[in-house]
């Protein structure tokens, strides 16, 4: 009896395919271009304001505070902009808000050069930031899945997440070295350069009209989406768990500063050293995460799930540390944390939500997310004054991670009763 073998290929592994369908379509191609451009701009101010921050004041209770305002106004206006965002041309949003991120840029610019880089002025240009967030991140979730068919949405959104922990890990480089090599006016005329080019990218594009729908009141259209974000007990929970991880893993990444001169003294150098380091965890993160099969609708990715508990506790081990290398590490890891948790809850979330609601579900998403940063901040930064680093790191990171877990307990023991 002859033996059969099989072809060489069939006898190999079989690699997982990767979820790149978006690229396929030319106007999410072209906003994903701009956007890259733009992003490693964005990473280059924000370590900037930083080092601003952290040259003028000395305080992590400042930096805190400075995140928060950059993160609070989400919270606040995020659900207002959620409902224009479902109203409005969304492509002419688009270019107004990153038009406004460019002023900014101007402003900062400006702010250094008079030497005005005192507590009120960086205030309120962190605050000026923090506005156009809550416009600008609504307007992303709702167009970028409009620029591609729906059936590519899970490859946008991955897509999307590996653009920006790119330019994480890069772009802080990039700042970090632009500022110990020419000093800060260099890094944000560099900003200026990369913010421009995307209002014309955008103004070229041409996203997916919404659905049609008669006209109502503002109010009414926000107490639709928060009716239907409440009534979904799935989305309800994804979105809690965001906002705790988001308390602890996010809030610890935004006092850096603190934490490489404070402690460290290593500087602007090692302030990018430990932003790209986040970068790099979150850019393994994001590419694991488009190596794997897509979010089913309806269930949670496991990993996102894990990551929501241990990312939390990495927070709480950081402030222990007294091994440079080590920090290095651990920051890492709360970068692939954090993307594991903000790109899976939020791709889940995607998938339940129509076209007409995007902008107003995802709203109440990043109001939850960029709350949870922003308090997160301020509690460490304060907290870290008063006690310590190590100790507030250690009680909001352990603090977090019980509540994520009684959550999906909660959860879990609601399925089973419903079930019945």
């Amino acid at each position: 009896m002859q033996r059969q073998t099989l072809p060489i290929a069939a006898a190999l592994p079989k690699l997982p395919k990767m979820n790149l369908s978006a690229l396929t379509t030319k106007p999410f191609r072209h906003y994903l271009i701009g956007n890259a451009v733009f992003l490693h701009g964005l990473w280059v101010q924000k370590i900037t304001i930083g080092w601003m921050a952290w040259e003028a004041t000395g305080s992590t209770a400042f930096l805190g505070w400075l995140a928060f305002l950059s993160y609070a106004p989400p919270l606040f206006f995020g659900p207002f902009f959620g409902v224009v965002v479902d109203r409005v041309n969304i492509r002419k949003a688009a270019m107004t808000t990153q038009s406004l991120y460019a002023f900014s840029a101007l402003a900062l610019l400006g702010i250094h050069l008079a030497a005005l880089s005192d507590r009120f002025s960086l205030t309120t240009i962190a605050l000026f930031i923090g506005m156009i967030n809550s416009a600008q991140h609504p307007i992303r979730m709702a167009i970028t899945p409009r620029l591609a068919p729906t059936g590519q949405l899970s490859s946008v959104v991955l897509l999307l997440s590996l653009n920006f922990n790119i330019a994480r890990v890069v772009g802080p480089a990039i700042g970090g070295g632009i500022i110990a090599a020419y000093g800060l006016s260099a890094a944000l005329w560099f900003t200026i350069f990369t913010f421009i080019p995307f209002v014309f990218i955008l103004r070229t594009l041409s996203p997916r009209p919404n659905k049609a729908k008669p006209k109502t009141s503002m109010k009414a259209d926000f107490s639709e989406g928060l009716t239907y974000v409440m009534r979904s007990r799935f989305i309800r929970t994804a979105t809690l768990i965001t906002g705790l991880f988001s308390l602890a893993g996010r809030g610890a990444l935004e006092i850096l500063p603190s934490v490489a001169d404070g402690v460290f003294s290593r500087g602007a150098a090692g302030l990018g050293t430990l932003t790209a380091a986040a970068g790099i965890g979150a850019l393994l993160a994001a590419t694991l995460q488009i190596i794997l099969r897509g979010p089913i609708k309806g269930r949670m990715p496991w990993v996102s799930v894990a990551a929501a508990i241990t990312g939390p506790l990495a927070a709480a081990w950081l402030g222990s540390l007294d091994l440079w290398e080590i920090v290095i590490f651990a920051v890492g890891f709360l970068g692939f944390a954090g993307t594991l948790v903000g790109v899976g809850m939020q791709s889940a979330i995607q998938m339940q939500v129509e076209d007409h609601l995007r902008g107003r579900v995802m709203s109440l998403w990043i109001m939850v997310a960029m709350g949870g940063t922003a308090f997160g901040s301020l509690l460490v930064g304060g907290m870290a004054d008063a006690l310590g680093l190590a100790l507030a790191l250690q009680i909001i990171g352990i603090s977090s991670a019980v509540a994520t877990i009684s959550l999906l307990i909660t959860r879990r023991i609601g399925q089973i009763r419903e079930s019945r």
